[in-house]
């Protein structure tokens, strides 16, 4: 069902999420970025790549990285594929709840994994947090970026008129799925949890940051002790 909505909406997507973000989604992208510590990874995942903005700007902040863009849409892919102009970048169709098999990727091989606006969407938000867990290396990060429920209803009921608005005016044609998508951000889980499933699956939380209006950015790290014990 994930796929098929994403499908409706990939020749839309990209302009759609600089209206409802009034432009900001480039931003909080690009800042998000700003909280991995400096290193200089070799191998980046991004998680539900989408059309691959983030894997580009990954492209472009770490200069000796291959960067692999996955996610389940094949229409999303190839819109990613046609904007590629850097040869370290990469997509590929994948599960992130399953993508190791996938891709034939070994164990704590990867240095950094990224997903923008995608674990609301997985169906298995754990299985997809071990996964991520087990491939990357010691002393590896995971940086997510997320629209996680507010503390506040009265944002949440405000988050969900200004997408209900938005869709009517310039996405008529699409509004049982961005129905979809207003639900799945008013059913996300809280910081707090999302924070408690990542070490709960070997992960440590490692600092956050909030781009107003409502979405934020938590940043973990893969510690080998506690991932042994997993």
């Amino acid at each position: 069902m994930i796929q098929r909505h994403f499908t409706d909406i990939a020749s839309i997507y990209d302009r759609m999420n600089q209206l409802l973000s009034l432009g900001l989604d480039r931003y909080w992208r690009r800042d998000a970025l700003l909280l991995v510590p400096a290193c200089r990874p070799r191998r980046i995942i991004d998680l539900a790549t989408g059309t691959g903005d983030l894997a580009f700007l990954l492209a472009k902040r770490f200069t000796e990285a291959n960067v692999l863009g996955i996610d389940l849409t094949p229409a999303m892919l190839e819109i990613a594929r046609s904007r590629n102009t850097c040869p370290r970048v990469m997509f590929m169709e994948a599960d992130a709840q399953t993508f190791r098999t996938r891709l034939d990727c070994s164990d704590a091989s990867v240095d950094l994994v990224t997903c923008a606006f995608g674990f609301r969407n997985f169906h298995d938000r754990m299985a997809a947090l071990k996964e991520c867990a087990h491939t990357l290396r010691p002393n590896g990060w995971l940086l997510v970026l997320e629209f996680f429920r507010p503390k506040n209803r009265m944002l949440g009921a405000l988050t969900d008129l200004w997408i209900q608005t938005m869709v009517h005016w310039f996405a008529p044609g699409y509004r049982s799925t961005y129905a979809y998508l207003r639900e799945s951000i008013r059913k996300t889980c809280s910081e707090e949890k999302f924070i408690q499933d990542a070490e709960a699956c070997g992960l440590t939380f490692a600092d956050r940051r909030f781009f107003p209006p409502a979405c934020t950015a938590l940043l973990f790290s893969r510690e080998t002790d506690r991932l042994a014990e997993r």
